[in-house]
This record gives C-alpha cells, structure tokens and sequence, in this order.
C-alpha cells in the first residue's frame, strides 16, 4: 500500500475507529466489528451470484440446465466461459421485469456478448457494489461519521454515513443515500434513493426508484470471512420482499497461502497494495463488434 493509503488506513483506522462505534453496541456490551484491523485488510467475494437464503423468497439464479463457467473459473481450470442465464421460474419478478430479463437471456442464448454495466465503466449501485470484488479487492474505512467501501477494481467508492436518519427531500443518484449504525457485532446499512439505471445482480435484473436495500455486515469464523445479508424490497418490480447473501474472504490471507493462478476468484496477478485504477469517460467500445454504452450524462444539475 502506498505511504498515503496507508496512513489514511492506519491512522484514520486505528486512531477513530472507537470513536465511530455507536453508544449502542457499547451498551449491549459487544464490540462493534472491525473490518479493517490492518492498513493492508482487504475483502473479496466468493462469487459475483447471490447466495439465496435458508428459506423464503430468494434472488434469480443461474439456469440449472446451462451451468455458469465464470472467467474466473476459466482461468485456473481452462474451461469455456459461459454468461449468466436467468432462471426465469422465480416468482419474484413482476412480469415487466421478467421480460427484461428474459431478453438478456435471448441475447445470451443467441451467442452475443452482454456485457455488464460495470465493463462499460457505468456505475453499478446498490445493491450490485458487493457482488463485484473478486479478483481484485475491497477496502473499507471506518471513521467517526463514515464508513467507505472502495472497489479496486474501477475505483467505485461508497459512503455510508453514520447518522440516525435520512435526509429529507432526496434526487434518485447512482448510490442513493445509504446511513449506517452499529448493532453489537453488525453494521446495518439502509440505502433509499436509488435511481433506475442499475441492475440488482449479472442477469440484469431491472428495479424501480422505489428500491430499498438494507445490508447487515458481520465478520464470521474468528474474522476470516465478511457475511452481508441483503433484504431488497422494491414494490415497483418485485412482487415480494426478497432476501440474498454475500460473503468475502480476506485478500492477503488467501493470496499468500495459496498461489494465486490456482484460485478461481484471485486468478489474475496478485495486486498487493491498494493502486489506482481509472476507468475514464470513454465513448468508444472496449470489446469488438459490441456497441458501447453512452457516457452518462445528467441534463438537468441536481443544485
């Protein structure tokens, strides 16, 4: 980690993190969870898929019939890549929604590339953010009034500020507004504002400005694993609430016991420290013979 984001690590970390716990969790007697106990503490997921829950309505999942070989995968076994394909059974899309779901899938089937937004240097929003990290790493800062989630990969970064309520009168944003607290061993996370420009997962599941999305972070197994559950209620393209998992190993440890070609998930070159990485405004497509995205563009200023 360069000396800047080690310091910003190490002494924003280290020197604030008691401050940025809630009266809360010291009351119930149970220390808040510490997602950063090092300046090189980083988190990776195990997939880019939901988990579904134990019971109850649950995420989209890969078609049972066309298994998913990931690029990932690819990389460490030789396998042929394939792209996600929607399970369309669940009966948690409203049927507009399952359209738009199902026309990816077309697309998919007929051998075109369907690209996600992220590859096309859009913002991915919430709750997309914490299905990325894979092959390249998240950072989190926990301050007095903020935590920040950096993905190495494209650079997002996300706010959760530490407060008790919303603020009034929100404009839907790529992010939306999340505020966070700590409740003993768990931050929860409530994120509303969202716009309709992201998709909830890698089928291109569609959602509505209505979305809400609370996220509950723990650290599992002595600290070596990062559990997020996900309940997501959106009443304009879901016909129910519905509840998902994701879970994230630590970076180092794994990259240094195993080498990291043979880790599916880590199967690029090992990154090491926190780097920059710019994904610019770029018009033109960065795969041949698919068209590009357009650059976003705001028409109206939001002050």
């Amino acid at each position: 980690m360069s000396n800047h984001a080690a310091g910003l690590k190490g002494g924003i970390v280290g020197g604030a993190i008691c401050l940025a716990v809630s009266c809360s969790a010291m009351a119930q007697g149970v220390s808040p969870p510490d997602f950063a106990p090092t300046a090189s503490t980083a988190w990776f997921a195990y997939s880019r898929a939901w988990i579904p829950p134990a019971s109850g309505p649950g995420p989209l999942r890969q078609d049972p019939t066309r298994p998913h070989v990931t690029n990932d995968e690819f990389r460490v076994t030789g396998r042929q890549p394939t792209q996600p394909v929607a399970d369309l059974d669940n009966p948690i899309l409203q049927p507009w929604a399952r359209e738009v779901v199902r026309k990816r899938n077309e697309l998919v089937l007929s051998g075109k590339a369907v690209f996600s937004q992220h590859a096309s240097c859009w913002p991915i929003g919430i709750p997309a953010f914490i299905l990325q990290p894979m092959t390249r790493p998240m950072y989190i800062v926990q301050t007095p009034k903020v935590v920040v989630m950096m993905l190495t990969s494209f650079n997002d970064v996300r706010h959760i500020y530490l407060t008790d309520k919303h603020s009034e009168n929100l404009k839907p944003s790529w992010y939306g507004e999340s505020i966070g607290r700590y409740e003993g061993d768990t931050l929860v996370v409530d994120t509303i504002g969202l716009n309709d420009r992201t998709f909830v997962d890698g089928f291109s599941t569609p959602h509505t400005s209505q979305l809400h999305v609370i996220e509950r972070f723990r650290l599992t197994e002595g600290g070596k694993v990062l559990e997020a559950n996900v309940r997501i209620e959106d009443p304009g393209a879901f016909t129910t609430p519905w509840n998902a998992i994701q879970r994230f190993r630590l970076y180092n440890e794994a990259s240094t016991k195993i080498p990291v070609e043979r880790l599916a998930q880590l199967a690029t070159p090992a990154e090491g420290p926190l780097t920059e990485a710019i994904c610019a405004e770029n018009p033109n497509s960065f795969f041949p013979n698919v068209p590009a995205l357009p650059v976003p563009t705001a028409s109206n200023r939001d002050f």
